[in-house]
């Protein structure tokens, strides 16, 4: 057993404010990195896992028209039902899956070349975590063989928040949904097909691998749509490499300059920092009015996101470089298969906390997991 109280009072020293020193933008380079490589894919339905794309559609071409009435089908969309496992199992299915690809034997045990296993969701909202000043964040990570699994747990803000969404808010939620199947196709330059019910539990994940400073990152993202012309050979494992996603959104037409100062500091870094992280070029986005009709398809270049903004690609990277080579530091010390560690970041505060956690009520990987990596 290591130090648990390896950081004074428990709390992780990631430096807030970095964005900004003695009152000049964050001007440092961004960490030495790898491009984001597509190593794989999978889909989900209804939280069920499935090795293979069924859920892959094509963007339209050419992009349809406007105006687009997201309302159309509305009363007949299927919820997105509540979750039935941590997400971070998803991913480790796709491990299992794919064993010959992760696995390699070490000793008594397996191991995988990876210093993180995580969600692309995850690493989005530590990156853009020294820019909100409203949501709290709650990740917990244990580390095995290794390797550092990290999984997202909502926190009591976020629960309240869902539980006391209104149907009004539930259709907003379903116009970003319905926005995507208005703009896909099940095939190259195909047609949407528009008229079925919107089924907000289908995704389409893949799985990346990058390398930030050194530190090893495996993650699984929710992909919207796919740019090709001709059909995706998902059976083949090289056409993963050339694969073209594209990001599709939603927001509010002709903006108020609340929610053009919204979109200018918050929206825009997240929009950057998602798409970063899988190496999406472009974003579409639909401007819909307050009745839920799109008015306007605009197209950003997520190269172009960064220009004249109050935040920084480099500031972002590097709160994530640091934060994630101080948990590793942290774990080692640990060095507990079955700790588990919950880290805060408190919003208000602007400050990150730890504390270790044991027993089996606190676990994040499944048994059958841990079998694998023994067997």
């Amino acid at each position: 057993m290591g130090n648990e109280n390896l950081f004074e009072n428990g709390i992780i020293p990631v430096p807030w404010h970095q964005h900004r020193l003695k009152g000049w933008p964050f001007r440092h380079p961004l960490p030495k990195m790898t491009a984001a490589e597509c190593i794989g894919i999978f889909s989900i339905t209804d939280w069920k896992y499935h090795d293979d794309a069924r859920n892959a559609t094509y963007l339209c071409d050419p992009i349809p028209k406007v105006p687009i009435d997201l309302n159309q089908g509305i009363e007949n969309v299927i919820r997105r039902k509540p979750a039935i496992m941590n997400d971070l199992e998803y991913i480790l299915k796709y491990i299992e899956s794919h064993q010959k690809d992760f696995l390699v034997r070490k000793g008594d045990t397996f191991q995988l070349d990876a210093d993180f296993i995580i969600w692309r969701g995850v690493l989005r909202k530590i990156m853009c975590m020294q820019y909100e000043r409203q949501e709290d964040l709650r990740i917990k990570a244990t580390r095995v063989n290794g390797t550092i699994y990290v999984y997202k747990e909502d926190t009591e803000q976020e629960l309240a928040g869902e539980a006391s969404l209104t149907a009004q808010q539930l259709d907003i939620c379903s116009w970003g949904y319905k926005f995507e199947q208005c703009l896909t196709s099940n095939k190259p330059c195909g047609k949407p097909l528009t008229d079925v019910p919107v089924n907000e539990g289908a995704e389409l994940n893949c799985m990346f691998r990058k390398n930030i400073n050194g530190l090893r990152l495996i993650y699984g993202a929710e992909m919207d749509t796919i740019a090709s012309s001709q059909p995706v050979n998902f059976q083949d494992p090289l056409i993963y490499k050339r694969l073209e996603f594209v990001e599709l959104k939603t927001g509010p037409y002709n903006r108020s300059p609340h929610q053009e100062k919204t979109f200018q500091f918050f929206k825009t870094a997240s929009w950057w920092s998602q798409s970063f992280l899988v190496g999406i070029k472009t974003i579409y986005a639909g401007m819909r009015d307050k009745n839920g009709v799109v008015q306007e398809i605009r197209q950003y270049d997520t190269r172009d996101l960064p220009n004249n903004k109050p935040w920084s690609p480099s500031a972002m990277l590097t709160f994530l470089e640091i934060f994630l080579r101080q948990l590793k530091t942290l774990m080692e010390a640990i060095d507990d298969p079955f700790a588990v560690v919950q880290v805060d970041f408190l919003a208000q505060e602007q400050c990150t906390y730890y504390k270790v956690l044991h027993g089996k009520e606190n676990q994040i990987l499944p048994d059958w997991y841990r079998q694998l990596l023994k067997d």
